[in-house]
């Protein structure tokens, strides 16, 4: 499991890198040709957009993996007893809702081949090809979450053995 964990570690730096660059270099070219050249190219926003999105769903994998997702901890500080317990439960509803949303991405993803909808400025570009990153930000983050889950499992069982 370790390996496959450091594989995707890696790939998700290596995407990620690559959108951010990307996403600069598209942007100041767009820059470039609106106000240097004076002819705006029409594809530049759409792409940027599209860029922006790959980032925040693949951006969800190193987030989980390094335990800075969104929650809320106030009951935590307030109790700290429940912290454990709390924890397993934020764990497992954060991994069933993004399992229900790589499922959802998926059947997304998969209505807009079917219906073979083109992007307006590239009309060549399938625009389910560029929502793949949706389904693949989300599997990425079940496994991280699930990595998670695992990891505070561990602990618990591990007690169950030593209380026998």
């Amino acid at each position: 499991m370790k390996i496959v964990s450091r594989w995707v570690e890696v790939c998700e730096h290596a995407f990620l890198a690559s959108a951010v660059m990307g996403s600069v270099i598209i942007s100041v070219v767009g820059v470039f040709f609106r106000y240097v050249i004076g002819s705006s190219l029409s594809w530049v926003e759409e792409i940027a957009g599209f860029l922006l999105l790959a980032i925040i769903t693949i951006g969800i994998g190193p987030g989980a993996r390094i335990g800075s997702h969104m929650r809320v901890d106030m009951v935590i500080q307030f109790i700290p007893k429940t912290k454990k317990s709390l924890n397993f439960v934020a764990n497992l509803l954060t991994l069933g809702v993004t399992t229900i949303l790589l499922v959802l991405s998926f059947e997304f993803v998969d209505d807009f081949l079917k219906r073979d909808q083109r992007l307006t400025s590239l009309y060549w570009l399938p625009v389910g090809i560029l929502l793949i990153v949706m389904p693949l930000g989300y599997l990425i983050a079940v496994f991280r979450f699930a990595e998670n889950f695992i990891k505070i499992l561990k602990p618990l069982s591990e007690g169950d053995e030593k209380s026998k």
